[in-house]
C-alpha cells in the first residue's frame, strides 16, 4: 500500500515557514484601493437602482405601492461594514493607503445610510396636531394690547 499523501524523503528539507508578508508598494496600494472603491460604489449603485425600480410606478390608474427604504439602506450599511472590515484587515498588513481609503468609504456609506434611515423614520412618525386657532400668540393672556387683534 502506498500512502495517499507524499512524505518527505529522508534527507530532504522542508521549505521554511512563510514569514510576514512584505507591505505593498504605493502603486499597488493605489490599485487595490481604487479597485475596492469601484466595487463598493458598484454594489451601492446596484442596491439604489433596485430600490428605484421597486418604487417605480408607471400606471396612473392605480395607487403607487408603499416601498420602505429600510431594507435597501440597511444593505448599504452592510456594504459600509464590509468596507470597515477590509480597512482593518489591510491596516493589519500595514497597507495604510488601502486602510485609510476603506475606512473613509466605510464611514461615508454607513453614516450616510444611517442618516437616511433616521430621516425616513422621522418622516414616518406621526406629526403633532396643529395648534387650535385663537389666543395662541398671546404671551400675557387675552387682556393685553398684544392680543388686541384677536379680540382680547
Amino acid at each position: 500500500m502506498t500512502p495517499s499523501s507524499p512524505s518527505p524523503r529522508p534527507g530532504s528539507r522542508l521549505p521554511p515557514p512563510a514569514g510576514p508578508r512584505e507591505p505593498l508598494g504605493p502603486l499597488a496600494q493605489f490599485g487595490v484601493a481604487l479597485g475596492l472603491i469601484v466595487l463598493e460604489l458598484t454594489l451601492t449603485a446596484a442596491v439604489l437602482l433596485v430600490w428605484f425600480f421597486a418604487a417605480l410606478h408607471l400606471d396612473p390608474g392605480t395607487p403607487a405601492p408603499e416601498v420602505s427604504p429600510a431594507p435597501y439602506l440597511l444593505t448599504v450599511v452592510a456594504i459600509g461594514v464590509g468596507a470597515g472590515a477590509v480597512a482593518v484587515t489591510w491596516g493589519r498588513r500595514r497597507a495604510w493607503g488601502v486602510a485609510l481609503t476603506q475606512g473613509l468609504m466605510a464611514a461615508l456609506l454607513t453614516c450616510g445610510a444611517l442618516v437616511g434611515l433616521a430621516y425616513e423614520g422621522r418622516d414616518a412618525a406621526p406629526q403633532p396636531p396643529a395648534p387650535a386657532p385663537g389666543m395662541v400668540g398671546c404671551r400675557s393672556g387675552d387682556h393685553s394690547q398684544e392680543c388686541a387683534h384677536l379680540g382680547g
